[in-house]
């Protein structure tokens, strides 16, 4: 029996992430290069090609055939076209462009597109921390706040693909304002760029310091940015907690570089959910760390093209 292998993509602000693997969602390969994303659309595209060719030069070192390619992006993206629907922060000139036609175009083989968060839920519901739900929800915590949800199979995406804005949960009405426009967004106060934009202005500096300077004051014990990092932890919590009352998930995967680099982080959003969320949805709920870790989003992805050549719906 021939092997399949599907290539997954993981694009992000400074770079791609990408991997094979076997129809089973088994890893055998993994790299990322730079995404080249302050370039603008050009220069991404290119980079995601080379990261593909990459891919299938590696692939070529096994016995089976690329079978097709899935591509996680930031951004709403057209469940039916798969073209990015809106501007994407820190992606110029991203909004519109048809990825799908671009990758089937240049290697020939079928391709798929899904936002990253979505990306990363199908796999971790597939082979990782979500395996046996019946319905998974999924938060990132990183520079911003992603959220992703998985119902009876399939993913939750919406008519315009624009489904699971956790960030843009508002928690207090008049609160921060948030980079989408809105105001008290969950991701102003829980979202990297929120804390670290607070620690700043706490601190009386002009400008604001970066998500990994507040991560690593906190992991070296500086006292405010522990607070800040504790605050946007409770935030996060009783943000997902209306989540949780109109999904009802069984397993909750809460993932991203944050709570990569500070396991208190996910223990204070578990404790926050626990003690607001009703008990008709907290019966049998389990929270969990994402199994794939920052792996997760061009596994899903690669899975959601396993799922399209399987005759799915996924892209």
């Amino acid at each position: 029996m021939s092997v399949s292998f599907f290539v997954g993509l993981d694009l992000g602000g400074t770079e791609v992430k990408v991997g094979l693997c076997n129809q089973r969602g088994e890893v055998v390969w993994s790299d990322r290069r730079p995404s080249q994303a302050h370039l603008g659309q050009k220069a991404i595209l290119e980079a995601l090609a080379a990261a593909v060719d990459e891919a299938l030069l590696e692939a070529s070192a096994h016995p089976g055939e690329v079978a097709a390619i899935g591509l996680g992006t930031p951004g709403v993206v057209d469940p039916v076209s798969g073209i990015i629907r809106f501007p994407v922060a820190n992606l110029g000139g991203w909004h519109g462009t048809d990825i799908v036609g671009f990758l089937r175009d240049r290697f020939d083989v079928p391709a798929v597109v899904e936002n990253d968060a979505n990306s990363a839920a199908w796999g971790e519901y597939c082979t990782g921390a979500g395996i046996g739900a019946r319905t998974l929800l999924l938060a990132t915590v990183g520079t911003g706040i992603g959220g992703g949800a998985v119902i009876d199979g399939e993913l939750l995406r919406g008519p315009s693909g624009g489904a699971m804005e956790l960030g843009h949960i508002i928690l207090e009405r008049s609160g921060r304002s948030c980079n989408c426009g809105l105001v008290g967004c969950v991701e102003a106060y829980a979202g990297g760029w929120g804390m670290a934009a607070e620690w700043g202005r706490r601190r009386d500096l002009d400008e604001s310091p970066g998500v990994s300077q507040l991560v690593q004051a906190g992991i070296a014990g500086d006292a405010l940015a522990n607070q800040i990092l504790d605050e946007g932890a409770h935030a996060l919590g009783a943000g997902m907690m209306s989540a949780l009352h109109l999904l009802n998930p069984d397993v909750v995967v809460i993932g991203g570089g944050i709570i990569d680099a500070r396991p208190r982080q996910l223990e204070l959003i578990e404790s926050e959910l626990r003690s607001r969320v009703l008990p008709k949805a907290s019966a049998d709920l389990k929270v969990v760390r994402a199994q794939h870790g920052n792996r997760a989003g061009w596994i899903g992805a690669a899975m959601c093209a396993e799922k399209y050549v399987r005759g799915g719906s996924e892209g």
